[in-house]
């Protein structure tokens, strides 16, 4: 791995600088969208903000997890990229700017993160480095994308499958070795551990549905694979037990929270396919529920190190974003109070990455203030 870290000399920590930026940029992007309920005019279109959080906080999530250590230069290229993505999708009309900053930090992200997983030797964690290669390179084939005439949200969608893919495999490494360390200390043993077989196969089929996607979008058939991985997950969180343990492990039970979501929304979007629901119904479960709760759980567990945060934290993630998934559900069928819904969503949603940004940052000064 020192083709991807600049050795012990580097200073800068990747998660200090992109956690913060994520959780703020989380807690702002909405209203970019959803300016017209305050008076104003929208800042981006549905399109871009679609692409804000897909490449934008995704991207920012990514680096912070997996980039580690990096010279201050190296540091600066990263982040400054990452940055001027955000500003040019807010400021620029210019569509090959902005492109070309989505395809140069996603290429420059990839050359970090894939090498970490090339001495991995069971194949669903070989499968780790390319599946992060495709999810950071994605804006080169989104263009491929609408080059050949396909529409904005199939390529999109197409993503999001992926992502979901990601969240359940690193979700899932993140949860085994919380729930063994959290059962050793109740004096129990860990019922199921990786469950490789569940893994595997819901691996496969989230592949299996993403490439189709890709390339035979909304067809009806992709439910089936679909929702076999939404009954997968929530077998797998129902054999860990996690909601066995106390609340005293908010955090493992924050954890647990958005597999659920992302099984619920996995379901929602099988429905959406088969013509039983709007197509962004069950997107908004995966986008919002899921990826809002696991990527915040998992946020402030390694922002706090070995600390342990209040509970309240957690809990109030929870609900914050709990209430912001069902209300942005339930504007899809209440149009006349469709506005209103979505700006409650968007509220509950900034207030919690608020919630986040402020945690992660005051533990940034007390490590630092530590000399750590």
């Amino acid at each position: 791995m020192g083709s991807i870290h600049s050795g012990p000399r580097a200073g800068l920590y990747a998660q200090r600088i992109f956690f913060p930026a994520a959780a703020l940029f989380a807690a702002v992007a909405p209203w970019l969208l959803l300016s017209g309920v305050l008076g104003f005019a929208p800042v981006v279109d549905v399109g871009t903000h679609a692409r804000g959080l897909l490449f934008g906080y995704v991207g920012a999530l990514i680096a912070g997890y997996l980039v580690g250590k990096l010279s201050a230069r190296a540091m600066g290229l990263l982040f400054g990229l990452w940055l001027g993505g955000r500003l040019a999708e807010t400021t620029s009309d210019s569509t090959a700017l902005i492109n070309l900053l989505y395809a140069a930090y996603g290429v420059l992200l990839a050359v970090h993160v894939v090498p970490r997983f090339s001495a991995a030797k069971k194949w669903r964690n070989r499968l780790t480095g390319p599946l992060l290669a495709l999810i950071a390179c994605f804006p080169l084939l989104y263009w491929g994308f609408a080059a050949s005439g396909r529409a904005l949200n199939f390529s999109l969608y197409g993503l999001i499958l992926l992502i979901a893919l990601l969240m359940f495999f690193m979700g899932g490494r993140f949860i085994t070795p919380a729930l063994a360390v959290a059962f050793a200390r109740e004096g129990q043993r860990l019922p199921q551990r990786v469950q490789p077989w569940i893994e595997g196969t819901t691996m496969v089929l989230l592949l299996l549905a993403s490439g189709a996607y890709l390339w035979q979008p909304g067809q009806a058939w992709i439910a089936a694979p679909v929702l076999a991985a939404a009954v997968l997950i929530w077998v797998r969180v129902l054999r860990w037990q996690l909601f066995a343990l106390s609340w005293h492990y908010a955090e493992i039970w924050a954890l647990g929270v958005g597999y659920l979501w992302l099984g619920l929304g996995l379901l929602l979007f099988a429905l959406s396919l088969l013509g039983y629901l709007p197509g962004v119904a069950g997107v908004h479960v995966i986008t919002v529920g899921a990826l809002g709760t696991l990527s915040s759980a998992v946020m402030l567990k390694l922002s706090a190190k070995k600390a342990t945060l209040p509970q309240g934290i957690y809990v109030g993630m929870m609900v914050l974003i709990a209430g912001a998934t069902g209300l942005r559900f339930a504007a899809n069928f209440a149009p006349l109070q469709r506005e209103l819904l979505l700006g409650m969503s968007a509220l509950a949603w900034s207030a919690s990455f608020a919630l986040i940004a402020w945690t992660i940052m005051h533990r940034n000064r007390e490590i630092q203030g530590n000399g750590r």
